[in-house]
């Protein structure tokens, strides 16, 4: 306080000398404490804070050196400042002792009273100094503290906010690793909060805020953790929590958020979606997790208003293979399990293979060859695409230069890029540095890019288009006609070929079709803008006959060739060369090559895109036999694999959800799991070894 007087302890055991030290250093702001031997001044010392300490030496029982030693001992003492009062007959040695024990100073009897004064003086001047610098040091940490709250903290709430979501995320990941435990990750997000603000203001939106945030922290346990990461979502982290705990905390809350919350003389009832993952099954780090809480938030969106979604427990035989396959393509450039194969494109009326598409497979250790229909969604949401494709235009330019030292062979190559790479700083400078590094013409490339690809970065995309044009690249639009097929993607780009998609194809030989009159608009449309144009996906002799006549240059697809290994297209290059041309009338056979498919173990069936049910079911009828399940169980269990919910289970059996939760419960024991995703790849591997799978 700054009223508070500054203590200043007088020790002697005669009290003459005390009234003498008195009556010389007394102030107004000083309170001077007297103690006549030195057990009373350590009693003293217990009890106040002093600024310095007068000391006789020479006093009977506890003498001045033994006193002081004690003091510079203890904690809460050892930095006052002892000035030692004695007679003027003391030799140096006796002195150096005083220093020894933690004098300061020295005054000699009789004392001069200004000497004194002016020494005492200096010590308060220290003293006050010192209260000073830590006072200051305290209201500097408490800021400090503040600070470190209001960064760590949401301002309304007072929930924690995203950066400590963030650190505590990887640090109960660390902790669940390393005690082997579940943590259960659960999005929060609010129905229609918006047009709350819009319609009521911030004022009211706020409070809501303040009383969701109350009521979810009511709901959670102690060891759980929740922040606000955004204006209306919070996440919560259930550590060592599996799925059906997860489920049940869900419940809960969609069950309290049914209550009407009251701000003011407003009465709400709010609704809310929450999306659950659980470590390690749906993700091994952070990221994973959250980018798979997400997805599980979205669907549950999907799924309308006060609803729930878990990643994992959600994930049926089919998302399982996804999730697989996702892991596994992080290691496949590592592993070497991705090669090219090359599909040629057909000058009609010439016969001569014009370029080629590059077209990338994945040769999976355990399900054969992967489509890239399947893998390439996936490198796209793991952002593995940028990698993907710089390896495809390497390879690339290793084969052209392979075609052109063996057969001097100089063939156009084109490569699909992926919409990510137009939104890339470095896009041009890297391609550059490749081409530079394999020695390879930039008129040997041509980039496919989707109309989807221009969608929302149109001027990005616009300026690199310009930039690969300006180095001699070949720029085609694929697929037209399947995304929003806008004229002025025609007028404004850069395209130099237009690749009608074999969906419009298919029937362009049916004039009664609309397909083969959006199939001739487009080809006169880009006649007229002096573009290429190449049908893809043609497969029959009628088909080729409807594009000769609709005077279409140039085609690609399985009448005259499927995508070939490098060495069996030099083949067919060959082979085309000697026979000089190929009349569309007199189709010739492919030549020989290694079939893309051919050591694919699919469970999908083969004209659609569903999962082969009977093999899935015979798969469970396998795991009932051998586990022991129960008829209630087994269907139960069947629904598990299609990815429902406890609540959709119960729904569907009409039972309660209680009822299965016990029989999911039971369902895990007897295959000795733990979780859904283990149940399900029980499944999935029992299919995988069957020989039949269609």
């Amino acid at each position: 306080m700054v009223n508070e007087k500054i203590n200043i302890l007088l020790v002697d055991d005669r009290p003459e000398n005390i009234l003498a030290l008195e009556a010389i250093i007394e102030r107004d702001e000083y309170n001077l404490v007297k103690a006549y031997s030195g057990e009373e001044a350590l009693r003293y010392l217990l009890k106040y804070d002093f600024a310095v300490i007068l000391l006789d030496v020479q006093m009977p029982g506890m003498d001045g050196f033994s006193t002081a030693k004690i003091i510079k001992a203890r904690e809460k003492t050892k930095n006052i400042p002892i000035l030692f009062i004695t007679a003027n007959n003391l030799d140096s040695q006796y002195i150096f002792m005083g220093y020894s024990v933690g004098a300061i100073d020295y005054i000699l009897k009789p004392f001069d009273p200004i000497i004194l004064k002016s020494k005492v003086e200096r010590f308060v001047e220290i003293y006050l100094l010192r209260q000073k610098l830590i006072s200051q040091s305290n209201a500097l940490e408490e800021k400090n503290k503040l600070i470190e709250y209001m960064a760590y903290h949401d301002g309304l709430t007072n929930l924690p906010n995203r950066r400590m979501f963030n650190d505590q995320l990887v640090a109960k990941i660390f902790k669940a690793k390393r005690t082997n435990e579940t943590l259960g990750v659960m999005y929060v997000d609010l129905d229609r909060f918006k047009y709350i603000n819009d319609s009521l203001g911030h004022l009211v939106g706020d409070k809501l805020l303040q009383q969701i945030a109350k009521k979810l922290s009511a709901i959670i346990r102690e060891e759980d953790f929740i922040a606000r990461v955004g204006g209306d979502e919070f996440i919560i982290l259930l550590p060592n929590s599996g799925t059906e705990d997860c489920l049940e905390v869900a419940e809960t809350i969609i069950k309290q958020f049914k209550k009407p919350f009251y701000i003011d003389h407003y009465e709400f009832y709010m609704t809310t979606c929450i999306g659950l993952s659980i470590f390690p099954y749906d993700g091994e780090d952070s990221d994973t997790i959250m980018k798979n809480v997400d997805a599980a938030l979205y669907r549950a969106k999907e799924k309308g208003k006060n609803n729930y979604s878990v990643y994992h427990s959600g994930m049926n035989i089919k998302s399982y293979r996804t999730y697989l396959l996702q892991n596994d393509l992080r290691k496949a450039i590592e592993y070497n399990q991705l090669t090219l194969m090359y599909q040629p494109k057909i000058h009609i009326s010439s016969g001569k293979v014009l370029s080629a598409e590059a077209l990338i497979r994945w040769n999976h250790p355990k399900w054969g060859t992967i489509s890239p229909a399947e893998f390439i969604p996936l490198a796209e949401e793991s952002d593995l695409i940028i990698e993907i494709d710089r390896w495809v235009l390497i390879n690339v330019c290793k084969q052209i230069n392979k075609w052109k030292e063996s057969h001097n062979i100089p063939l156009r190559i084109a490569i699909n890029f992926s919409a990510q790479h137009f939104i890339q700083r470095n896009l041009i400078k890297e391609i550059k540095q490749i081409l530079k590094d394999y020695h390879v013409e930039p008129d040997l490339i041509e980039i496919e890019i989707t109309e989807t690809s221009l969608l929302g970065n149109e001027e990005t995309v616009k300026q690199t288009l310009q930039q690969l044009k300006e180095m001699n690249i070949q720029i085609s639009l694929d697929d037209y006609g399947t995304g929003y097929s806008s004229l002025h993607y025609l007028s404004n780009f850069l395209f130099d070929t237009v690749k009608i998609d074999k969906s419009f194809i298919q029937d362009v030989a049916n004039k009664e079709k609309n397909s083969r009159a959006i199939v001739e608009s487009i080809i006169t449309l880009a006649k007229n803008l002096n573009l290429n144009v190449v049908a893809e996906g043609v497969e029959t002799v009628e088909q080729l006959n409807a594009l000769i006549e609709l005077q279409c240059e140039e085609v690609q697809g399985y009448i005259y060739s499927r995508p070939q290994l490098p060495d069996n297209l030099l083949k067919y290059i060959l082979e085309c060369e000697e026979k000089n041309k190929l009349f569309y009338s007199n189709i010739p056979s492919c030549p020989s090559y290694e079939s893309e498919n051919e050591n694919v173990i699919p469970l999908n069936k083969k004209d659609d895109n569903e999962l082969n049910q009977d093999i899935i079911q015979l798969a469970i009828q396998k795991i009932k036999t051998h586990h022991a399940l129960s008829t209630r169980e087994t269907e139960v269990f069947s629904l598990i694999v299609d990815g429902l919910s406890n609540k959709e289970i119960s729904e569907k059996l009409f039972i309660s959800e209680h009822t299965v939760k016990n029989h999911i419960t039971n369902i895990l024991s007897k295959l000795c799991v733990s979780d859904r995703v283990q149940a399900i790849a029980m499944v999935y591997e029992t299919c995988m070894i069957k020989k039949n799978v269609l």
